[in-house]
């Protein structure tokens, strides 16, 4: 599922049609500009806005499923209408589309370079109906102690900005008195940038800040790295202490745990 579009977020969700007749496919990218003027919504009752506040109100009648009825034409025929929609092109009777192709997760410094067939081609090579197209990665800050992960990860979070990261799809086990993993420090710091300070489990603010001025959240993996699970962006979450320790120990653990990959973005079921 898509998240809503926040004005400090490194990546977008875009969403994507199929083409005419079998053709090229077509997204709502910003070919009028940022600033510039879109039509979207209800066919029968359409608004305009900037690119931002047009695709996150796309957004959020996709995630509502925000529907109506209307009564059209001059035959007063009954339509149900979808309002995540937008129209391909300002001009009069430029075709009203959806995201009957799906969901394209883009960095938002990439957008104007883009091109709809870019964002076509990844959901058809992924298969999917929602799929990432990676900016340049990061490689990995990799760590083998608690200590040199926060270290670094405290040090690639005040950077201006954070490349997306490779991470691992392996971390590598080292035995001390408990295993352990080495970890990605890179993996850390974008995902605690990407939960500004709040749980992404309850949604509620870190409970103190650190000595280092960051606010204190524990980065989980989804899937266990015990149980094989990626060092990567797509498994891991910020969470707060409480939520940290139900999702190891609670009844509901694998409930809650479940419920998460809808509600964060970008987790990917491993």
């Amino acid at each position: 599922m898509i998240s809503l579009f926040k004005d400090e977020d490194v990546s977008v969700w875009v969403p994507v049609a199929n083409g005419k007749g079998g053709g090229a496919a077509r997204a709502f990218l910003p070919f009028n500009g940022r600033t510039g003027t879109y039509r979207y919504g209800y066919k029968a009752s359409p608004s305009t806005g900037i690119y931002f506040d047009a695709l996150r109100d796309i957004q959020q009648s996709f995630i509502d499923d925000e529907h109506q009825v209307f009564v059209v034409n001059s035959v007063k025929k009954k339509e149900k209408q979808h309002k995540a929609r937008w129209r391909h092109g300002n001009k009069t009777g430029s075709p009203l589309l959806g995201p009957s192709m799906g969901w394209v997760r883009v960095p938002v410094d990439e957008l104007e370079k883009l091109s709809e067939s870019d964002l076509g081609k990844a959901l058809q090579a992924a298969g999917a109906e929602f799929t990432q197209l990676s900016p340049a990665t990061a490689e990995p800050v990799l760590c083998d102690s608690p200590e040199s992960l926060e270290r670094e990860s405290a040090r690639l979070f005040r950077e201006a900005s954070i490349a997306l990261p490779s991470g691992q799809a392996a971390p590598a086990r080292q035995e001390r008195s408990a295993e352990q993993f080495v970890r990605d420090a890179a993996v850390v710091a974008y995902v605690l940038r990407e939960a500004r300070g709040n749980c992404e489990c309850c949604m509620k603010p870190a409970p103190f800040t650190k000595p280092n001025g960051l606010p204190y959240l524990e980065v989980h993996h989804v899937k266990r790295l015990a149980s094989g699970g990626s060092d990567k962006i797509s498994n891991a979450i910020a969470v707060c202490p409480n939520c940290h320790r139900e999702l190891h120990l609670g009844a509901n653990s694998d409930d809650i745990a479940y419920s998460l990959y809808t509600k964060v973005g970008r987790l990917v079921r491993e």
